[in-house]
């Protein structure tokens, strides 16, 4: 059948470069592993989500550097200079390895993990499942989830990658 229809393989094989990964399609693509409802870890989990979806909009936007600006936090030059190029992309990427949805899927479905930890922060990711973990805790609930993913993806060799 490929070889009958010619640019079938690309088609089937190669991402549309032309589909922009926005954050709406991102959050379809990452699926939350909240506890039951009812359960008491569950608000926190909401919380913490809700946290990097403000992030997320804000990379969106191009509002980042002032939501970091504005909560009280002395950026580095380095961060000052990352923080204009990080896209939805760079975190499918540093959640699965692949900055583009390929055509054929995800085969695990991406999936944000919440790991109740006390003594982590940083989020972190495990590309051959892809899954992103984030850290519920009193930090991650209370202070700036935004700066902890941008060190993440800062250190996670992520801006070579797209």
């Amino acid at each position: 059948m490929i070889r009958s229809h010619k640019g079938m393989a690309k088609h089937i094989f190669q991402f549309n470069p032309d589909d922009k990964l926005d954050v709406r399609k991102l959050l379809k693509i990452m699926k939350p592993q909240f506890a039951p409802v009812g359960n008491i870890k569950r608000q926190c989990e909401e919380i913490v989500m809700a946290k990097l979806i403000a992030f997320l909009k804000a990379v969106e936007d191009g509002t980042l550097l002032q939501d970091l600006e504005d909560e009280g936090l002395t950026l580095t030059e380095e961060e000052k200079k990352y923080v204009p190029l990080i896209t939805p992309s760079h975190i499918l990427m540093f959640a699965s390895g692949a900055a583009n949805v390929p055509s054929v899927g995800f085969n695990p479905t991406p999936s944000i993990v919440f790991v109740h930890d006390e003594q982590k922060n940083i989020p972190c990711a495990q590309t051959c499942s892809n899954i992103l973990y984030l850290y519920v805790n009193k930090h991650t609930k209370e202070y700036s989830l935004a700066h902890n993913v941008l060190t993440a993806l800062m250190n996670g060799g992520v801006f070579s990658k797209i």
